[in-house]
C-alpha cells in the first residue's frame, strides 16, 4: 500500500536519517523523497515522501514511532493508483443514473455529448478509475447500458 507523507523536520543535520529509521523498521520501502529546503518555516523543513508499506497497521506504527521521536506529521494519506478509461455510449441515456453508479472512487475527468439530428445521443466519458476496480466499473457500465438499451464502446 502506497502512502504520501509530509513530515516537518527540524532544520538540523541528521534529522532526515532519524526520520527514515522508523519507516525502515516498520517495513516501509521509500519510493521518493522531496526535501524542501527552500521552504523552511520556523526552524522546520517540510519533507514529502512516498513509501510502500505492507499494511495500514505498519504505517500506524511508523507514525507512532515518528511522533515519539518528536517528528510532526503534516500529512498522511493513502495513494490509490488509477488508470484512465475512455468509454463511449450511444443511445438514450439517463445521465443522472449513469453518474450515480455504485462504484467508489471513480472520477469523471472528461465529458462530451454529441446530439445528432437522430433521437440518440453519443456520450464520451473519460473516467479515472482505481486500477483494481476497472473490471467492476466496466461491468457496471455494461449493466447500465443494457438496461438503458444503449451501446457501450469500451477500450480494448
Amino acid at each position: 500500500m502506497k502512502f504520501d507523507l509530509t513530515l516537518a523536520l527540524a532544520d538540523r543535520p541528521g534529522q532526515l536519517v532519524k526520520a527514515l529509521e522508523p519507516i525502515a523498521k516498520n517495513g516501509g520501502n521509500i519510493i521518493s523523497i522531496i526535501h524542501e529546503r527552500e521552504k523552511p518555516a520556523e526552524g522546520y523543513v517540510p519533507v514529502s515522501l512516498v513509501a510502500d508499506f505492507p499494511s495500514k497497521n505498519h504505517l500506524r506504527r511508523t507514525i507512532s514511532d515518528l511522533k515519539a521521536l518528536g517528528v510532526t506529521i503534516i500529512k498522511s494519506e493513502e495513494i490509490h493508483e488509477t488508470t484512465r478509461v475512455p468509454v463511449i455510449l450511444i443511445g438514450r441515456i439517463d445521465m443522472k443514473r449513469l453518474i450515480e453508479t455504485e462504484v467508489e472512487n471513480v472520477r469523471i475527468t472528461g465529458f462530451e455529448v454529441s446530439a445528432p439530428t437522430s433521437k440518440e445521443a453519443c456520450v464520451k466519458l473519460d473516467l479515472e478509475v482505481p486500477v483494481d476496480s476497472v473490471d467492476k466499473v466496466m461491468d457496471e457500465l455494461k449493466r447500465v447500458s443494457r438496461e438503458e438499451k444503449a451501446i457501450l464502446i469500451s477500450p480494448v
